[in-house]
């Protein structure tokens, strides 16, 4: 009766470990709607800009971030103030219109850095959680693989000294097939948890709408223009590292990571924070070019009067 008592106070544990599926979920009432923007969509480029920019001094590249950001017009209104008589306030004026810009541009990055460090703090707290019920799990189908075992085990050698060999052998067997049972329950089961999310960035990123509604529009821009037609945009570039990195499995269109409301498991989640990884990583590059191109705007000369003329209008 012992042993069998003690194979029947297994059941619990046994069947807390199977059940162990309790559904965990985070919503998103702290991230939500951080990067919806009252900002009108930047003006294209004109007919001819970039080229005069170029004419005027500034490099390829400050042009190109300059058109991201849509201050090409207010750099050729700078260049334009340079060439005109008179004195430096009306070229600090428009190299102050630049600047200002820029610094919108800058504070636009930190504030998708910001959103995308929110989210994986999101999928961090989700995953803790995850991380201790199946500790929890784990210990407790050890816990009920041993009782089995010794409970197994005691049966079986009671039978064989009460001479029902066959008794024991069939008990050996059943208490074997349990035990691997719990075995396999331990190496194949998962948890996982719901993940709420209006902001997901993943998905705007793959997906490349005309217009973003989580993305400031500087930053979107820098992230989907084109050098040149039939080039891939950055943010077909960053779709293709996740690629590389064997981040996107089957079809994207059918990958959790790209809902708004999804059940992810713990190697989910360590997908989608690696995504986001390579994603900040990418946008964090922008401000290595605003600053080349703040650079380039600031190392411009000031145009001033000479020795014993009035400053003043012309």
């Amino acid at each position: 009766m012992r042993p069998a008592l003690l194979l029947v106070c297994t059941l619990p544990l046994l069947g807390c470990g199977l059940g162990e599926r309790r559904i965990v979920d985070v919503s998103d009432s702290f991230c939500a709607a951080r990067l919806r923007q009252a900002v009108p969509s930047l003006p294209p480029p004109g007919p001819g800009e970039a080229s005069r920019l170029l004419a005027g001094g500034f490099s390829a590249d400050a042009i190109e971030t300059a058109e991201a950001i849509g201050v090409l017009g207010r750099m050729q209104a700078l260049i334009d103030t340079e060439r005109r008589p008179g004195n430096g306030v009306p070229v600090i004026l428009a190299r102050q219109a630049v600047t200002d810009r820029v610094l919108l541009a800058l504070l636009d990055v930190q504030a998708t850095l910001a959103t995308i460090d929110c989210e994986g703090e999101r999928a961090d707290q989700l995953r803790g959680q995850l991380q201790r019920n199946e500790t929890r799990r784990a210990r407790n189908l050890g816990l009920a693989g041993i009782l089995i075992g010794a409970g197994t085990a005691a049966l079986t050698g009671g039978l064989s000294l009460a001479g029902a060999a066959a008794a024991g052998d069939t008990v050996g067997i059943i208490g074997g097939s349990a035990e691997a049972a719990v075995a396999s329950t331990l190496l194949f089961g998962s948890t996982s948890g719901l993940l709420r999310t209006r902001t997901n960035l993943l998905a705007e990123i793959h997906r490349q709408p005309a217009q973003s509604s989580l993305f400031p529009p500087t930053v979107w821009r820098y992230l989907t223009r084109r050098d040149a037609p039939g080039e891939p945009n950055i943010a077909e570039e960053i779709v293709a590292e996740w690629r590389a990195a064997g981040l996107l499995d089957g079809e994207p269109e059918l990958d959790p990571l790209f809902l708004g409301e999804a059940r992810l498991a713990i190697e989910d989640l360590e997908r989608r924070d690696a995504m986001l990884d390579l994603t900040e990583a990418r946008i964090a590059l922008m401000s290595r070019d605003l600053r080349q191109l703040l650079e380039e705007v600031t190392a411009r000369p000031v145009p001033t009067y000479g020795r014993g003329r009035r400053a003043g209008p012309p």
